[in-house]
């Protein structure tokens, strides 16, 4: 059974059959549903997946849908403390848009600078609000209230062993030619 790894820097109430420990100056909330957590499995058979949400209560609901789904997911409530994590253990990244600290287009940005080369998705409440510009930079971007299984196919596609990695770019260049990069041999 994957490991859904909670880390945050508030303590949390145990409404959804957490344990909590104390770990230096932040708690981590490892969610255990139907037997013992393990540690990461081998990366052939699942996807490691970072999600960063201020909304800790509905992002461990999500987190426990993706484990379900044989995923193994770390989630942190706070975008610093998530660019201290070792980036390189993950396949793709689920971020919100609106947390404090930095929003997702900052720390999208700090992240790649940091070497991060897996897809990064936007799941957020505010997918009409964001500028043009913003949502080329993510993989994809998805409107928290959209069902479910939208994240999971979504999900499903990025980590398909037999698809052309994107780090964000296939959405910059969706729809009129004019769009599209100039080949250079041309």
């Amino acid at each position: 059974m994957p490991l859904v790894e909670v880390v945050t820097t508030e303590t949390l109430s145990d409404g959804i059959g957490a344990q909590l420990a104390e770990e230096s100056s932040n708690t981590v909330m490892t969610v255990e549903v139907g037997g013992p957590t393990e540690s990461w499995p081998d990366r052939s058979k699942t996807g490691r997946i970072l999600c960063v949400d201020d909304d800790i209560v509905s992002t461990s609901i999500r987190a426990e849908i993706l484990r379900e789904h044989g995923y193994s997911v770390v989630l942190y409530d706070r975008p610093l403390a998530a660019l201290r994590s070792d980036l390189s253990m993950f396949d793709l990244a689920i971020l919100d848009f609106d947390m404090p600290e930095l929003n997702g287009r900052e720390l999208l940005l700090r992240m790649r600078a940091l070497g991060a080369r897996f897809p990064v998705v936007l799941l957020t409440g505010c997918v009409e609000m964001l500028s043009s510009e913003d949502r080329v930079l993510f993989a994809r971007c998805i409107d928290k209230g959209m069902p479910v299984y939208r994240l999971l196919d979504t999900i499903a596609e990025f980590l398909d062993p037999n698809q052309i990695p994107d780090c964000g770019l296939r959405e910059q260049y969706r729809g009129t030619s004019s769009n599209r990069p100039r080949d250079p041999l041309r």
